[in-house]
């Protein structure tokens, strides 16, 4: 970046405290161009990818002792650190409202209804964010509202006595409500963030409760090119399999819907054509589904309602500052088992009106990564204009092509394109947006190894971008043999140069530096940033890591943030099937010698997942969801009673910057 885009990135910035870009400008360092297996030297393109990184080792060191690896059933924290758990599954969202818990008069999962479910937490944290109560205020205001979406519910675990394959009605309602997104105020109070019932939008007595569920049974607008598509017809109700999502500069949560598949049955009784040859690329069942919940709704036995299937699988838009304004699913942004949507605006010079660019993952083996460029600008001196609200209504939709030489392009899916390489297969743009991923097979995209996250660092108040963007790429342990999704399209499983392990079994991932650092351009340079596993592997081993880092042992990755210095930290999901540590939360940095430094910086409790990291805009504090505590093995987190999903947030005793 020219000392010209600095400066001007710096004059747009909304709060002069805000100097992320300046941060991480200062935090680049060239890295050579890691060659992955059968793979070629790079291009003079790609050998100048530039990543994270800072002039001298003692300058990168983070000053936090790395953590140890555990399996203890809690929170493991940097001495002079502390964490505080909040939100868990099931607690009141209003106040008046019961208390969790088993004594008289309080809920639990053995008496849980569904009218008590829509006004509590729902279960299985997810995607994270952090919104400004008042929109806009500064950074060191501690008046946050939190917005957080639900993946999937756990019957098993949720309620008592609950025998697989034959639930009841009541515990079918109860897990469509407990899905969806959950929206409470949060206060920082001293040095402790706690769940504030009684807060309103804009935090005055004239403002909405802020508290807000949407679930299963939510109505939902749909816009975008397949609107109107007759697959679509009827009412839109409700969001599931909420995994990450994103966040936009004018204010809204973006929740990405992803194993939808799951809660659909019978779809060996859809007559052949199109619709089934869908459903069996995105996996719905063919006989009755795990949950049951055909049984008492018809919307999901896909003999009966097949259009139903379809009105799942997209990325989903929601107001935390307006409770009356209904939650959108864009179907322009495509439709497959969407990871993420990561947002940035790419402004020209000089200029404070940007298009805005969407990432997102399809999180499945051999599948792909995309991103969605908006036709419209998004105008930084007026972010809450009502013309915001429909941008990501109608733009571009693209999936990524790496090639072995370490550059890539970002090919269209249009339908001028699609009629190029596969004339006939698609009807009109709204077909694609429905099949995304049969368009992605027509045009030759590159199957990934699981891309979950997809983060490209940028100004946390303009979304100004980088260029820059990272990809986890969780694992692939078919990686070297079938691709094993039933396309119609011959897809090779084969190793390749951006994912050159075969039995990935600890994930890798991947850099792309846009050409031009410009999020709109059509082409790009890629390298490997890492290769997960243990430093210590012997070459040649699972989880050689081929000398891409050195540092703590950890197997696949999954969600990835930045901080404000612009180091990037990683969540993992799987780790325990890898080493003999509970999931964690690592960060990393380029040393003073060009190789990336890993260091643990928390582990979580037994059996879960840890989801969603942020930081706070003043990165003194580092914000979590703990998801399916108590998987596999016994759990009490977070009171030492039964395993609840939770938000977790960590501080510095001293209140300083995290990790700093």
């Amino acid at each position: 970046m020219s000392d010209f885009e600095a400066e001007d990135l710096r004059k747009r910035s909304l709060s002069s405290e805000n100097t992320f870009e300046g941060l991480v400008d200062a935090q680049l360092s060239r890295r050579g161009f890691l060659v992955g297996a059968g793979a070629v030297a790079a291009t003079a393109a790609a050998t100048s990818v530039i990543t994270f990184g800072v002039p001298s080792e003692a300058q990168a060191a983070t000053g936090f002792t790395t953590v140890a690896e555990t399996t203890a059933d809690t929170v493991t924290v940097p001495p002079g650190y502390k964490f505080d758990a909040l939100l868990p599954w099931g607690d009141a969202l209003f106040e008046g409202d019961a208390a969790w818990g088993h004594g008289a008069g309080e809920i639990n999962g053995g008496n849980l209804t569904t009218a008590e479910q829509n006004r509590r937490v729902g279960y299985n944290h997810d995607m994270l964010a952090m919104f400004a109560n008042p929109f806009g205020s500064p950074a060191s205001v501690a008046a946050q509202i939190a917005v957080f979406n639900q993946e999937y519910t756990d019957p098993t675990s949720m309620f008592p006595g609950y025998k697989a394959g034959n639930p009841s009605r009541n515990h079918v309602d109860v897990e469509l409500a407990a899905h969806g997104i959950t929206i409470a105020g949060i206060r920082l109070v001293g040095d402790t963030w706690v769940h504030d019932k009684a807060m309103r939008v804009g935090d005055t007595a004239e403002g909405a409760l802020v508290a807000r569920r949407v679930t299963g049974t939510t109505r939902f607008t749909v816009d975008g090119p397949a609107k109107d598509d007759p697959r679509l017809a009827g009412a839109v109700v409700g969001t599931l399999n909420n995994c990450a999502g994103g966040f936009t500069p004018w204010g809204t949560y973006l929740s990405a819907e992803e194993n939808f598949n799951q809660y659909f049955a019978n779809a060996s009784g859809v007559p052949a054509g199109r619709t089934k040859d869908n459903f069996r690329i995105l996996g719905m069942t063919n006989g009755a589904s795990e949950r049951r919940w055909e049984k008492f709704h018809d919307r999901f036995d896909l003999t009966k309602n097949p259009n139903e299937g379809f009105k799942f699988g997209w990325v989903v838009e929601v107001d935390p500052y307006d409770p009356t304004r209904r939650p959108v699913k864009h179907t322009a942004i495509g439709r497959f088992k969407h990871e993420c949507a990561t947002v940035v605006v790419q402004y020209p010079e000089a200029q404070t009106k940007g298009k805005v660019v969407v990432y997102s993952g399809d999180d499945e083996r051999f599948d792909y990564v995309y991103k969605f460029v908006t036709d419209g600008t998004y105008d930084s001196t007026s972010p809450r204009a009502k013309s915001h609200f429909s941008l990501l209504s109608s733009g571009t939709l693209y999936v990524a092509k790496f090639n072995a030489n370490g550059t890539g392009e970002w090919l269209p899916l249009t339908i001028d394109n699609l009629n190029t390489v596969a004339a006939g297969a698609f009807d009109d743009q709204a077909d694609i947006c429905l099949r995304t991923r049969e368009a992605g097979d027509a045009v030759g995209a590159t199957p990934m190894d699981r891309p979950e996250d997809v983060e490209a660092p940028c100004d946390p108040v303009t979304f100004a971008g980088t260029g820059k963007v990272f990809i986890a790429c969780t694992n692939n342990s078919n990686r070297g043999g079938s691709a094993n999704r039933p396309t119609g399209t011959v897809r090779s499983g084969a190793i390749d140069a951006a994912n050159p392990r075969a039995n990935n079994r600890t994930g890798h991932i991947v850099q792309i530096n846009e050409t031009g650092n410009d999020h709109t351009s059509t082409t790009f340079a890629w390298n490997i940033y890492l290769l997960a596993g243990d430093p210590k592997a012997a070459t040649g081993a699972v989880g050689d890591v081929k000398d891409t880092f050195f540092g703590d042992r950890f197997g696949s990755p999954d969600n990835v943030a930045f901080d404000k210095r612009g180091l990037l930290w990683i969540s993992t999901d799987g780790n325990p099937n890898s080493y003999p540590c509970n999931d964690q939360v690592l960060c990393t940095e380029v040393a003073g010698n060009g190789k990336v430094r890993v260091k643990r910086f928390l582990v979580g409790p037994a059996g879960a997942e840890i989801c969603g990291p942020l930081f706070s805009l003043d990165n003194t504090t580092f914000f979590c969801n703990i998801q399916h505590p108590g998987e596999g093995r016994a759990s009490t987190f977070p009171y030492g009673a039964e395993a609840r999903p939770a938000l977790v947030a960590v501080r510095r005793t001293d209140g300083g910057i995290v990790g700093n």
